[in-house]
């Protein structure tokens, strides 16, 4: 790659977006399927039944949400967002302390 290749580029670039720096590009990647806002409901059940199976919650998701989601794809939502089934029996027993 020649020098004036890569001036001709940028001055290019430079023209269509007013910096040399290209903008990042608007595909992020696919869209989560289970949203924070599904892990918070998620994280409150858990909390009342903390001896709950994913397959149970995977048929609450399906009922109330519309949310087709395999039991695999719920475990590896709940440990991305830090709610392992330690952590949810520990902040079931907390509740239940309050209580």
């Amino acid at each position: 790659m020649s020098g004036r290749s890569c001036y001709r580029r940028w001055r290019q670039i430079f023209e269509e977006f007013g910096t040399v720096a290209r903008p990042p590009s608007p595909l992020t990647g696919r869209t989560r399927t289970i949203t924070r806002a599904l892990l918070t409901a998620i994280e409150d059940i858990f909390a009342v039944d903390s001896d709950l199976f994913l397959d149970k919650v995977c048929t609450w998701l399906a009922a109330e949400h519309n949310i087709i989601a395999s039991t695999s794809t719920l475990s590896c939502n709940l440990n991305e967002a830090g709610l392992t089934r330690k952590i949810l029996r520990k902040l079931a027993s907390e509740r239940d302390e309050a209580r």
